[in-house]
């Protein structure tokens, strides 16, 4: 008999456990910045040193089992058609200001969407991804989880929260 594999990760986080799909109350919990990265070129072979940044979420599913799922990594730009402005405004509910910290949302709330993808690499193959992002409704914010509540991997490089301003 042939079954399904569970979802693996690829986690730039170290998630070991891929995330159910479904709509969760997560925490934001890490975000890494990394400079300097050599990426292809948006449509294009060539490769180009740029600034990428990634955020780790947390939330409890009705089990009572907590899981971590990532977003995509994005190059840092405030340029309204990049992935990050899109994905920071989807959470917000409003544009980002130029020149704020993102970081200042480690700790906050997010309503996150996450979605199985197969692999285009490895038939059979799954990973656990945002799908959408918005913001806690405000009869919500109160099963928004401390950071705290969290174990965390060992995110060598990702700013937590004692580095972060207070929420956006």
């Amino acid at each position: 008999m042939a079954t399904l594999p569970p979802p693996k990760t690829n986690s730039g986080f170290g998630i070991t456990e891929s995330a159910p799909k479904g709509t969760f109350i997560c925490t934001c919990l890490l975000v890494r910045d990394e400079f300097g990265v050599m990426r292809k070129k948006y449509q294009s072979e060539e490769l180009v040193k740029t600034d990428v940044t990634r955020f780790l979420f947390g939330f409890v599913h009705k089990s009572g089992k907590q899981f971590l799922v990532e977003s995509r990594e994005m190059k840092i730009s405030s340029d309204p058609k990049s992935a990050l402005f899109a994905f920071l405004k989807s959470w917000l509910g409003e544009p980002p200001k130029v020149g704020w910290d993102y970081c200042s949302l480690i700790g906050s709330g997010a309503l996150v969407t996450v979605e199985h993808t197969p692999s285009q690499k490895n038939p059979g193959q799954f990973w656990s991804n945002i799908a959408s992002i918005a913001p806690v409704m405000e009869d919500l914010k109160s099963k928004v989880q401390p950071v705290t509540a969290f174990v965390l991997p060992n995110a060598a490089g990702a700013e937590t929260d004692a580095d972060a301003d207070q929420p956006y």
